[in-house]
């Protein structure tokens, strides 16, 4: 384990030269495996869309709306 560790090292402090397009895909890799460990590990796992304030509102293409519309007029 120790000759692993030491090879590890050496490839990490030697002095290599990043082109900036490795860099860039880096950045990306990092901040996409980010996203997806907080999406994984977040408290919350409900996604609700929407108010839910109990408006009820009737859509034109219900049948019960031609009805209303009837009566009120």
């Amino acid at each position: 384990m120790k000759e692993k560790w030491d090879e590890l090292e050496a490839l990490l402090t030697e002095d290599t030269e990043v082109t900036a397009k490795e860099f860039c895909l880096t950045v990306a890799v990092a901040f996409l495996l980010g996203l997806v460990l907080g999406m994984i590990f977040s408290p919350k796992k409900h996604v609700t869309i929407g108010s839910n304030n109990g408006s009820n509102n009737i859509l034109p293409c219900d049948d019960d709306w031609d009805e209303e519309w009837e009566e009120e007029e």
